[in-house]
């Protein structure tokens, strides 16, 4: 029998047999018809907005034959701000996929555990209390978000190990002590560092530039490969640890891998615009509804992110163009709706 037989395609290293990276065809059909999705939602937001550019003069300035104005709309403004929405949506998406699999539940999500209420903390105490400037943020940022990780993984761990719900509670418990932080630090604050500080928290992709991004891509590269090396030993996981422990897969090893790669991934996207939260809750359920499948995802995951994000920015923009919302508030309005719903279909199967 051959891998054809079973509808997948697989990417083998050596004289050996072992699969190096699984691709399911049907996974394959989704992530294609996402990325194009995604690439044409692309396209519209470059051409589309408060600024007059038709598509043809966007198209000129990508190709570095549009006049002065249209180029500084579509490089300096639209263009990093839509490969970050994109960039950043993977990273997050990816991040809940990882802790939804830890944790055995689809509730287990960064922003759910309290990781990117730990990185805002950090943000303010730095911000705020320190009067740090944007490069000293962004490092608050990722310490109060493996800070509050390390946290949270020390409350929750038990005889050595972490149960998914015991996990979650402990998460929602912190995340509630540091949100009231947060507020305290807010009211302490003058009004304009209150309102500059407001807005980064809300999740904001405005002042997106060609530096950050790099920065950013930079540093993701490295958490979402080694996210992608950690796909098959966590569906091996995934079957049961005993199976996997039989298998010669070092468990423990793989879970404090992927802690450490999923904090990192949240961290990153959190220190980089603010705490953005739904993407990382929803986009591994959606991804895997799509395919359906039970197991981890991180293809049609990281697709199913990319688009939720840019579509949220895209609309965050377009509601009231002379007033532009930050992307946070779009996610958690719609995130808000999709956590009820969760909650309802979770409640109805116990």
């Amino acid at each position: 029998m051959t891998d054809l037989d079973f509808g997948r395609r697989m990417l083998r290293v050596g004289p050996s047999a072992r699969p190096l990276l699984l691709v399911d065809a049907r996974s394959l059909r989704v992530c294609t018809g996402l990325w194009i999705a995604t690439a044409a939602l692309a396209v519209f937001a470059v051409f589309s907005g408060s600024a007059q550019i038709s598509f043809l003069e966007a198209m000129a300035a990508l190709v570095g034959r549009g006049d002065d104005y249209t180029t500084m709309v579509v490089l300096e403004w639209r263009a990093p701000r839509i490969l970050m929405a994109v960039l950043l949506g993977t990273c997050l998406a990816m991040s809940g996929a990882i802790f939804q699999n830890l944790t055995g539940n689809p509730l287990g999500s960064p922003d759910v555990i309290g990781f990117q209420t730990g990185s805002y903390t950090g943000a303010l105490v730095v911000m705020l209390l320190l009067g740090g400037g944007s490069a000293a943020t962004m490092g608050g940022a990722l310490i109060g978000g493996v800070a509050t990780a390390f946290l949270v993984f020390l409350l929750a761990s038990r005889r050595g190990a972490v149960r998914g719900v015991r996990l979650i509670i402990v998460g929602i418990g912190v995340s509630a002590m540091l949100a009231s932080v947060n507020v305290w630090i807010l009211l302490n604050a003058t009004v304009e560092d209150a309102i500059m500080a407001g807005l980064w928290g809300a999740g904001n992709l405005s002042g997106v530039s060609w530096p950050t991004v790099a920065i950013t891509l930079g540093g993701s590269g490295a958490f979402l490969l080694a996210a992608l090396l950690l796909s098959r030993p966590m569906r091996l996981m995934q079957i049961g640890v005993p199976f996997a422990t039989a298998l010669g897969q070092n468990v423990r090893l793989v879970q404090v891998s992927a802690i450490v790669v999923g904090v990192g991934l949240t961290a990153l996207a959190t220190a980089t615009v603010g705490p953005i939260s739904f993407i990382a809750l929803a986009a591994p359920q959606i991804a895997r509804r799509i395919v359906r499948s039970d197991g981890l995802a991180l293809g049609p995951t990281a697709a199913v992110g990319s688009l939720l994000l840019l579509l949220a920015d895209v609309v965050a923009q377009r509601i009231h163009p002379d007033s532009p919302l930050p992307v946070g508030i779009v996610t958690v309005s719609i995130g808000g709706l999709y956590f009820l719903w969760l909650l309802l279909r979770e409640g109805k199967r116990r």
